[in-house]
């Protein structure tokens, strides 16, 4: 019985200690900002590498990717009519950084 419980007791504190260790992990990948002229034309941004695709929301014409995974984007606004869709390549994610993607213009 009593290494049963020994058993159990490890089993815990194993677990307490592995979920502590990735709780205090820090979450890596960078950060893309930009905005969209008109800003009313702009409603989702997607950046897109390799199979990866992440997307955000355009809010009052301002986007912002967050824990992007360092690599080379191509970055996508989806426009509202009577505007178009909007793609801008080579937006070039570092570890721990800020891409400023700019203004991205949105045509009739």
């Amino acid at each position: 019985m009593k290494k049963q419980t020994f058993s159990i007791v490890l089993s815990l504190l194993l677990l307490v200690a592995a979920s502590l260790f990735v709780s205090f992990t820090q979450v890596r990948g960078g950060t893309v900002g930009g905005n969209v002229n008109p800003p009313e034309g702009g409603l989702r941004a997607f950046l897109f590498s390799g199979k990866d695709t992440l997307s955000v929301n355009v809010s009052s014409g301002n986007f912002q990717f967050t824990k992007v995974p360092s690599g080379t984007y191509k970055l996508l606004v989806e426009a509202a009519p009577p505007y178009g869709n909007a793609v801008k390549e080579g937006i070039r994610v570092l570890e721990g950084e800020f891409t400023d993607a700019g203004q991205i213009e949105l045509r009739r």
